[in-house]
């Protein structure tokens, strides 16, 4: 599940706005209108439709969504959906921890208030609380990898010295020296955008920075540099390999009945595409051929029926052999 609260409701009112124009706006219309991808255009199309009720529908012959009621008015006020609730539990869980009584009765307030306009949850969170639980580890990864350190360098615009080393990419430390552009988690892994000397921007995993140091002197980019790297962008890729700075292909994987099954169940990307043939999965989503795919693809053993592009094909089956070959070094047959 996607959580985007407040960038959701800033989508609403767009597609709204759209469909109460009459111009049968579709999801590439929508994605440019609102700055995201298609599939996150259908998905706020769906929600509006399931979950706020709103009397939408597509029209085959003019290719795009209407009102089925143009005189049907959207308020300016739209109350906190099924995002927005699982979001406070989480946020109470997390409470949980902190002996910090103020901010347990400002999160029921605001339960309260959000579940007015839900009758199908519980007006009271404490409850709940005692039959759900989740894994907390996402947060001790962060703490470990530094994020508030991050987060505050970039914040403050200090210049940083890194240490870095990926053990997929480099054989020797590499020192960079710059400013944290944004820190982003994503993947299970934390990132830093970061904008080096020379004016280009690097995509860091946090967990390779081997060690940094805040610098007493400003590090700026050349004047006369016209990289495009220099474009501050807010946009980052959601997607494997996002520390790569590779170009995005589409992935393409069919997944084998009955893994197909429990495999549909799990978000990888964003942007997945989900279809079905008989009691095949065919997952597509945008992704970097890169190590962390590669093992994503290698964990669905047997049950992988097809992989593209060519070049993710040949990497997963080459580190299938070289696996085969490692393990017949230490098994012997008895």
């Amino acid at each position: 599940m996607v959580i985007d609260g407040n960038q959701f409701l800033k989508r609403a009112h767009v597609v709204f706005g759209e469909l109460k124009s009459q111009r049968y706006p579709n999801t590439r219309t929508l994605s440019k209108l609102c700055g995201c991808s298609r599939n996150t255009a259908q998905r706020t199309l769906y929600r509006l439709r399931d979950e706020y009720l709103v009397p939408l529908d597509y029209d085959e012959s003019r290719k795009g969504y209407f009102l089925k009621d143009p005189n049907y008015t959207f308020s300016n006020f739209l109350p906190p959906g099924r995002d927005e609730l699982t979001a406070l539990l989480l946020a109470r869980c997390m409470v949980a921890a902190l002996d910090a009584p103020d901010l347990v009765t400002q999160l029921k307030t605001l339960w309260n208030q959000f579940t007015i306009n839900n009758s199908t949850v519980s007006r009271d969170l404490e409850p709940l609380l005692k039959f759900f639980s989740y894994d907390l580890t996402s947060v001790g990864d962060l703490v470990d990898w530094g994020v508030l350190k991050w987060v505050t360098a970039a914040a403050a615009g200090e210049s940083v010295r890194l240490t870095y080393r990926s053990p997929w990419r480099h054989t020797q430390d590499k020192i960079y020296e710059g400013q944290i552009l944004n820190v982003r988690f994503s993947d299970g892994a934390l990132y830093l955008r970061f904008l080096d000397s020379e004016g280009h921007t690097r995509i860091l995993n946090a967990s390779f920075v081997k060690s940094s140091e805040i610098l007493k002197y400003d590090v700026k980019p050349p004047k006369n540099s016209s990289s495009p790297d220099l474009v501050k962008s807010e946009n980052w890729f959601e997607t494997f390999g996002v520390w790569s700075g590779e170009n995005a292909e589409e992935i393409e994987i069919h997944i084998a009945a009955p893994a197909s099954n429990y495999y549909s169940t799990q978000r990888w990307h964003e942007d997945q595409d989900d279809t079905w043939d008989g009691g095949s999965l065919i997952r597509k989503f945008p992704g970097i051929v890169s190590p962390e795919l590669v093992r994503r693809v290698l964990s669905l053993g047997r049950h992988v029926i097809m992989i593209s592009p060519a070049t993710l094909q040949d990497l997963v089956v080459d580190e299938s052999k070289l696996t085969i070959a490692n393990l017949g070094k230490t098994i012997r047959p008895t």
